[in-house]
């Protein structure tokens, strides 16, 4: 899956179309911030996990405060691998193109 697929999935429990955009803008400010370098690995998980665990105490009031941490941690991790994946090839370019040929 896509990072945007899996953000799309994240927010698929929210109603609120504005929340909705807000939260995919900030996961995608989020993961440009993390492959020009501006902050590393652990902030980003830190981040997300926050957001993970925001959307789902919204969209999963059924699950206890215990499995909605556990998931928000599940999530995190799992964008975070995304991002590092999709984020190859923009890292490189970001990190050479500063050099001069």
């Amino acid at each position: 899956m896509s990072l945007s697929q899996k953000v799309l999935a994240l927010v698929a429990g929210i109603d609120n179309p504005k929340v909705r955009f807000d939260i995919m803008s900030t996961v995608n400010f989020l993961f440009n911030l993390f492959i020009s370098g501006r902050v590393n690995e652990e902030q980003l998980r830190g981040d997300l996990f926050e957001i993970c665990l925001s959307v789902l105490t919204e969209s999963s009031p059924e699950l206890t405060e215990e499995e909605i941490r556990k998931r928000a941690s599940m999530l995190a991790d799992e964008l975070v691998r995304t991002m590092k994946i999709e984020g190859v090839s923009k890292r490189a370019l970001a990190r050479f193109a500063r050099l001069p040929f």
